[in-house]
């Protein structure tokens, strides 16, 4: 009788002491899963904020900077502007929780406007970005019944602006193009800057959203053959210097052929670069920032 008592309360602690343990256990799982949770959702997802958050588009300004500098778009933007990339991504991870990571175009389109709100929670306007003009490259898609095939082979935060800007340079001449008069056809392709923005389709009667957000005729601009074409026709000699006036002339008669073409300046990048241009004509280290620049590279890209 006494070795069976003992033996029963023994087996009441072994119990009690499983029952005590199993809760610790249990308290530890939800605790630690509890502190999992608090971590892996403090902002939008930190561990991939970085690929979610679209580029901007532009270089970071200079944060003691006092003066303007000229934007991606052409028009001047505070010097201090944009914020940096990693600014911009704590920033968006501050404020969303949960970040769209889909590829559809809504998702798109929600990152696209959660970043730009970023940007000028930073204090600065969305044209110091590219934000903007490749937004509306992606809410124009909203009526198009194609969209998903537009979309289908886009990156994550690409967008039908950045596709076009991409093949915006090193088109085919069109069959029965005549060789490059004038200008030196040796080196036209050279010297005439690229438009910086993809072709239109000489077809179009509908109008497209340009580079720089703005509308232009679907069939603009021209291809870069075309451009060089007329730029050669018009210009029996065209600078090749890589001083700052040089730069400009070339720039300038580039957008004199693209208007004797029937095409706005809008449907290129290239009013842009050239303010980024005429803009040092009253610097004193113009040399300086020219230096390194290829021959048709401007402050502005």
């Amino acid at each position: 009788m006494y070795r069976r008592g003992v033996s029963s309360r023994t087996r009441k602690l072994v119990i009690g002491s499983a029952v005590v343990a199993l809760l610790g256990s249990a308290l530890a799982v939800g605790t630690g899963m509890s502190q999992a949770a608090e971590q892996g959702n403090a902002g939008a997802g930190s561990g991939n904020i970085s690929a979610l958050v679209p580029a901007l588009g532009f270089s970071p300004g200079n944060p003691n900077a006092t003066a303007d500098r000229v934007g991606p778009t052409g028009v001047k933007v505070p010097g201090r502007c944009p914020p940096t990339q990693a600014q911009v991504n704590a920033q968006v991870a501050l404020k969303n929780a949960n970040l769209p990571s889909g590829t559809d175009l809504e998702s798109r389109i929600q990152r696209f406007e959660k970043t730009l709100s970023a940007i000028q929670d930073l204090k600065c306007p969305a044209s110091s970005t590219t934000l903007l003009g490749r937004l509306k490259s992606l809410t124009a898609l909203r009526g198009n019944a194609n969209r998903d095939d537009v979309l289908r082979g886009l990156g994550v935060n690409e967008t039908p602006a950045d596709e076009a800007a991409a093949t915006g340079s090193g088109d085919a001449a069109p069959s029965g193009a005549t060789g490059n008069a004038g200008a030196g056809s040796g080196n036209i392709d050279a010297l005439v800057p690229t438009l910086g923005f993809g072709p239109g389709n000489p077809n179009a009667t509908a109008d497209r959203v340009g580079p720089t957000g703005v509308k232009v005729p679907g069939r603009c601009p021209p291809t870069q053959a075309q451009a060089n074409a007329q730029v050669a026709l018009k210009n029996a000699n065209l600078p090749s210097g890589t001083d700052l006036e040089s730069r400009i002339q070339r720039f300038e008669k580039t957008l004199s052929a693209i208007q004797d073409l029937k095409c706005p300046a809008s449907s290129t990048t290239l009013l842009g670069r050239l303010n980024s241009l005429t803009a040092l004509r009253g610097n004193a280290n113009r040399d300086d920032v020219l230096r390194g620049l290829g021959v048709n590279e401007t402050p502005a890209g």
